[in-house]
């Protein structure tokens, strides 16, 4: 079996995308699925990387989208490139049927933010004639950087959702419910996270020599 993981983050190896795509794909090949990871942003500055992505596609068993989640979506070249799938596709009179899964990250602290964007992933796969295969959606995913072993824990929780998605998706099925629940775990309490991620934006302003509060509207003033 192939499949062809899509990582959709503009920050490449350093995103936490690429972090949960590793630990997926390391999951597939322990089950001997030969795995390739191409990222989005960098395949479409090309004709010959479009190009390259597209026979990707249309080459493989299954086809893995890793994104983070963008105003309740995919990023932009993702949503590009999926368009121009599509558009093979329906010119293409045997096209295959691979299978499709998702795996979803977000800065919310709730998992379910990224339901909007996972029912895009699901829709397009029923419309190009894939197969849906599931999804794994989390929050927090800002704690996670370029590193799930940061995480509190180790990021157990996310490390064994991803090896019983790798396994079912390995034997052809789709990703267990069980992995869904796991992945979608809160990482730490709420309020930590906040607190957290508050600091983290007056460090960068600290840094970025920002002088106004984060709350300043100045074009919303009479």
């Amino acid at each position: 079996m192939n499949a062809l993981i899509l990582t959709g983050s503009p920050k490449g190896r350093k995103s936490a995308s690429f972090a949960l795509a590793s630990k997926l794909a390391e999951g597939l090949l322990e089950n001997n699925v030969f795995v390739s990871h191409e990222p989005v942003h960098a395949g479409l500055r090309t004709e010959e990387g479009t190009r390259r992505l597209l026979d990707a596609v249309d080459g493989t068993d299954l086809v893995v989208l890793a994104f983070p989640l963008y105003v309740d979506s995919l990023p932009a070249p993702l949503t590009r490139l999926l368009e121009l799938v599509a558009e093979r596709r329906t010119r293409v009179a045997s096209p295959g049927t691979p299978r499709l899964a998702a795996i979803v990250q977000c800065g919310f602290p709730e998992a379910h933010q990224c339901d909007t964007a996972v029912g895009i992933c699901r829709l397009f796969a029923e419309r190009t004639g894939m197969r849906w295969a599931g999804a794994l959606a989390m929050g927090m995913g800002g704690s996670i950087g370029g590193d799930i072993g940061r995480l509190p824990g180790g990021g157990k929780h996310i490390l064994d959702a991803l090896k019983m998605a790798a396994e079912s998706l390995a034997k052809g099925g789709a990703i267990p419910v069980e992995a869904t629940t796991l992945f979608a775990k809160p990482l730490m309490p709420r309020w930590m996270y906040t607190m957290v991620g508050n600091l983290g934006w007056r460090m960068q302003m600290r840094k970025n020599k920002a002088r106004r509060p984060l709350t300043y509207r100045p074009y919303s003033q009479g």
